[in-house]
This record gives structure tokens, sequence and C-alpha cells, in this order.
């Protein structure tokens, strides 16, 4: 049976490199797979990336979903499974269920008490639960002050030649954040160069809609359509999708004044309970 692409060729490598891995899995990005070494990790590990980011796209992801559950399960059950490969694959399903605006089930999951992880473990566990928080919640300034400092945290043990990506990820982060706050024009510096850096990321789709969205409400319509068509394609089915699918339509038949008065359309957040 097929399993989760990404996860398993981070877990099968030897555990003395289990933090480095758990860190290249916050990037997301193409660039991880020279923290991997030696060049045949790098190549077998991209091609599983690869695979992932395909199962996605191609509606295939339930599969994935339920290998990451057992998984877990198991962990739970007392196997003998590093927390590097279990919070790794927590992170795997919290970015698919936000991804699927399955919020409810992404805090359950992200309620884990994290005591005693290593820091990046720790960094892993932040920035997916930053990701979440800012979708399922009200972002404001205290969310975006918290962002900022568990980056600042997690830089401080980076590996010098792979700081700038791992920055990149936790701007897109950022711009995220500022995207739901309504600041298009500050969000978008982060959100663009910070895509490639989230680009395995099952989440991605939020990244590529609100840098939509942004550029829309700016008015550069030219660059939302861009940015809505690649979403509409990151993740069929999910609401997303549908949304960025929506705004292409209103972007192609309306003039500026019809579709500025149709936004915001992505789904609005409340505070949790």
């Amino acid at each position: 049976m097929a399993r989760p692409a990404l996860f398993i060729a981070l877990s099968a490598l030897p555990a003395c490199t289990g933090e480095i891995t758990a860190l290249a899995a916050l990037v997301f990005g193409v660039s991880f797979g020279a923290w991997i070494f030696g060049r045949d990790r790098q190549r077998r590990a991209l091609l599983a990336a690869e695979s992932l980011r395909h199962a996605i796209a191609s509606g295939s992801h339930r599969r994935i979903e339920a290998d990451l559950r057992r998984e877990l399960a198991l962990a739970a059950a007392g196997e003998d499974i590093s927390p590097e490969r279990r919070w790794l694959a927590r992170a795997q399903l919290g970015a698919l269920l936000v991804a699927e605006w399955r919020l409810d089930e992404a805090r359950a999951l992200y309620a884990s008490d994290d005591a005693g992880l290593s820091p990046h473990l720790q960094a892993l566990t932040a920035f997916g639960r930053h990701e979440l928080a800012v979708v399922a919640e009200v972002a404001d300034k205290a969310r975006l002050a918290a962002i900022r400092a568990d980056r600042d945290r997690c830089l401080t043990f980076v590996p010098e030649p792979y700081k700038a990506t791992v920055a990149r990820a936790w701007g897109a982060l950022e711009g995220l954040c500022m995207a739901r706050m309504g600041w298009a024009r500050e969000a978008i510096p982060l959100l663009e160069p910070g895509l490639e850096a989230v680009e395995l990321n099952p989440a991605r789709i939020l990244y590529l809609f609100h840098l939509a969205q942004a550029y829309e409400l700016l008015g550069d319509h030219e660059n939302a359509d861009i940015n809505y068509h690649q979403a509409s394609l990151a993740f069929p089915g999910t609401r997303l999708a549908s949304e960025a699918r929506s705004r292409l339509r209103a972007l192609a038949a309306a003039d500026e004044h019809v579709f500025r008065g149709m936004l915001p359309e992505a789904p609005a957040a409340s505070r949790a309970p």
C-alpha cells in the first residue's frame, strides 16, 4: 500500500538526523533536499514530496490522511515510534485538515502536549499552530507578534546556509496573517517570495488564495487572476479552491466597482471557544 510520500521519505532516514528532517519539513520547499545527507536521499525525498503534491492535486489525499492517522494511533497505543516521526505525521495531517477547512479537527490535533520536545520540533509545532490560528480565529497584532517571536527563536538554531529559506517560510506565514488582517499591501512582499518555501506544504492553497485576494484588494487584477487560478488547482474539492474559481469568474465578468463590492470571500474566522 502506498504511504504518505514526504513523511515516509523523511522518517526512513537515520534517527540521528531526526531534528534536521523535522526542521526540513517546516520549510516544505524544494531546497530542503540539500539539507538531507547524501545526493541519493535528496533525490528520493524530493521525488516523494512531488508525489505527495500530486496526490493532493489529483484528489487522492484520503489515503494519505488515513495513513497519517494510523501512524498517530500506533504511537498513542505505545508503538516504538520516534517523536520526530510522530510530530512530522501530526504536522502533515494538521496542514491537510487546515487546507480542507476542517478547523475543529485540526484544533483537536494540535491540542496535544508538546512538553520536552526538541527546539526543532517545537518550531514545527508552533508553525502549524499559528497556521491554524490565523484562519480559525480573528487575526490581529497579537498573533502577528507571536509569529514573529517564534520565527526569531527558530532562526537561532537554523544552520546558516538555510536561514534564508526558513525565514521565507515564516515570512509566508506572517504574510498570511497580515492578509487576514486586511493589510494587503504589507502581506504581498512576504507572501510572494514565501510561496516557494511552502511549495510542498499541504496547506499551500491558503497562501495562494490570500495572495490573490491581497492583489485584488489593491486592484491588481492580473496578479489576482494568476494566483486565484493556481489556488483553484492546488487542492481541488476544498472550500478555498471553490472560492478561487468564483473569484476568477467575477474578475472575468465584472468591473472594478462590482468585484470590490464582493470582497472579501475568504471564509470568515470566529474566535475559538
